[in-house]
């Protein structure tokens, strides 16, 4: 899972279980083989293996793991699904934006890159300069579905948009979480005519400030065509409160008081600034390529055969992430996700063994998450044949398997049909849904179904819950003990705590959830008043 703060103590609280309403025809379903503890062990300890090298995408320790699971679709008799046999390659450009040679200018004066400001590296412009009126567009979202328009009335075409990070509040968490998407922030500007935006980042409004960013900001990123096609923007760039305040002023406005007045629940008011801008970046890449690996298990309803599921775990981790004079430097990703990549692996080769299910089911296990979710962005963006029609997807990142879990998150349930089916598939395993624990942490957006969910493809992304029968572990104490201590880092391994029992205990239940969605008389859709509908 891409990188997460470790969330606060008030968040270790018993969450109530999600109300989602019975599903008004359960499905009769054929008696599943129990997968067991033993070969999810086989392959969490294979994946995580330090021969692998902690797995990044574009390194030879993924490609090995993308062997290994190619070659069980190919043991369970999966059929190939990818472009070229089991395999969708993916391209990945590996940019690094130049700070140094990075430029600034307000009102006549050059901001220094790194304290004042930093640009953000571009997908296509290897160089770029613009100057513009600037303009402030609040939270910069334009969702009238939902009341909020920050561009109505304002002129930003040609222009270079200032955006508040951060949201109105109240909103529910997994749509707060897509608003606040840098992505969905560009995209709108970009939709609206604007050429450049600047992000601001306030302490209380943003999970990352300027500060905490900036250090960041000379780093390698990745992206792929489809992931860079959200914005037409020629120049992205954050500042800092200070300059901020300096803009604000010369305009005659508060920026404090805004930011207080945000805080508060009030809505800030765009204007025009009245200031031209000159900013300048330059964009430094190189191309690798990496797989997506694709097996497809056809269904046995005829009419139902252009409708495939999607089930996706991502294969990839964060690689060899310590300095050399470190005992161990390898980041092996046990939890994160060999555990979900294990239970995709499993789930397949159950359902092969079943009874056939009525829609095709095609299992993808995803290159480059922890690079920015680029696996599934170009898959989904970009399907393969047999993905043509997809109705829903799946999504198994990092089941945090070092504890008795009693209920399970279902991100997504609440929005489209499969949520009443992932209920009643759930409480047959004597398990309970619960709702999101973590809102802050924005999880909604940040694993690979968020990119299905952004083609339009109903989705759940299945994490363990907070409730254990184990009183350390409960109340997300399990869970938190592993985001605030191993994850992403070197401690994530096999040998590590994991219960292989849990993973084979969630893979059950996931085998269930799936293969009613695959059986169900009717297709899976959006619920009528979801956001993502729209």
């Amino acid at each position: 899972m891409r990188s997460i703060l470790a969330a606060a103590a008030s968040a270790l609280v018993l969450t109530a279980c999600a109300t989602v309403p019975a599903p008004e025809q359960a499905q009769t379903q054929t008696a599943a083989p129990v997968v067991a503890a033993s070969s999810i062990e086989a392959h969490i300890r294979f994946l995580a293996d330090d021969l692998l090298e902690g797995r990044e995408a574009g390194e030879r320790g993924y490609d090995i793991a993308a062997a290994y699971m190619e070659s069980q679709f190919r043991l369970i008799g999966l059929e190939p699904g990818g472009m070229d046999g089991y395999r969708a390659p993916v391209p990945l450009q590996v940019m690094s934006a130049n700070q140094d040679e990075a430029s600034f200018v307000l009102n006549g004066e050059s901001l220094t890159p790194g304290q004042d400001f930093v640009v953000s590296a571009h997908a296509a412009l290897d160089e770029a300069s613009i100057e513009a009126d600037a303009v402030f567009v609040g939270y910069g979202l334009d969702a009238p579905q939902l009341g909020l328009d920050d561009y109505e009335g304002l002129d930003v075409e040609g222009k270079i948009v200032v955006v508040l990070m951060g949201t109105p509040g109240e909103l529910p968490s997994d749509i707060s979480a897509h608003l606040n998407s840098s992505r969905t922030k560009a995209q709108y500007a970009a939709d609206n005519g604007a050429i450049g935006m600047i992000a601001v980042m306030p302490e209380g409004l943003s999970r990352f400030t300027f500060e905490r960013m900036a250090p960041y900001a000379a780093g390698e990123s990745m992206t792929t065509e489809a992931a860079s096609a959200a914005s037409e923007l020629q120049v992205r760039a954050a500042i800092s409160d200070a300059v901020a305040t300096r803009m604000f002023e010369a305009a005659g406005q508060d920026y404090a008081a805004m930011v207080e007045a945000a805080i508060n629940g009030e809505t800030p008011e765009g204007f025009d600034f009245n200031q031209t801008l000159a900013l300048s970046a330059k964009t430094e890449r190189e191309m690798v390529y990496s797989d997506n690996v694709v097996g497809v298990l056809p269904g046995s309803d005829p009419a139902l055969a252009d409708q495939p599921v999607i089930v996706t775990a991502h294969l990839d981790h964060i690689g060899i992430c310590r300095l050399e004079e470190d005992v161990d430097r390898i980041c092996n990703g046990a939890l994160d996700n060999a555990s979900g990549s294990a239970i995709m692996i499993e789930t397949a080769r159950a359902m092969a063994e079943m009874e056939r299910q009525r829609r095709p089911v095609i299992f993808v296990g995803l290159t480059a998450e922890e690079k920015g979710l680029l696996g599934s962005a170009h898959i989904a963006a970009n399907i393969t044949p047999a993905m043509n029609g997809m109705v829903a997807n799946v999504n198994l990142d990092m089941p945090v398997i070092r504890y008795e879990f009693n209920d399970l998150i279902a991100f997504g349930a609440e929005h489209s049909s499969l949520g009443p089916i992932a209920e009643a598939a759930v409480a047959s395993a004597g398990a309970t849904l619960s709702p999101d624990p973590l809102p802050q942490q924005a999880l909604f957006v940040r694993s690979d179904h968020y990119n299905f969910v952004r083609q339009g493809v109903p989705s759940l992304f299945l994490m363990t819950g907070f409730s254990s029968p184990n009183p350390e572990d409960d109340e997300g104490q399990g869970f938190l003990n592993f985001l605030g201590g191993d994850y992403h880092s070197p401690g994530d391994e096999a040998d590590a705590g994991v219960m292989f029992d849990q993973g084979a205990k969630f893979a059950n239940i996931n085998l269930a959830i799936i293969e009613a969605i695959a059986n169900s008389d009717e297709t899976p859709h959006w619920n009528e008043d979801s956001f993502f509908a729209q």
